[in-house]
């Protein structure tokens, strides 16, 4: 029983973050077919334990979460 409602939960959340993430497209204006790439970020175990917590908290994954604060970042600091 453990194991089908693991299985579901993670159904679940992976549908959850799927609509969240066009969400997130859609409101920072990408395009809907627009590719999709992956970069890997080195952290210590708490930071990311951290900052996934405060992504979540705003209703976020974690990468919409780097990519929301990488721009507001480089719009900030005149980069």
């Amino acid at each position: 029983m453990e194991k089908d409602m693991r299985g579901l939960l993670d159904s679940f959340e992976s549908e959850t973050t799927v609509k969240h993430e066009k969400a997130v497209g859609a409101a920072v204006g990408r395009k809907k077919n627009g590719t999709r790439a992956t970069a890997l970020v080195s952290m210590t175990e708490d930071e990311k334990l951290r900052l996934t917590g405060k992504a979540q908290e705003h209703g976020l994954s974690l990468s919409a979460f780097f990519r929301l604060a990488a721009d507001e970042y480089i719009r900030n600091h005149d980069w």
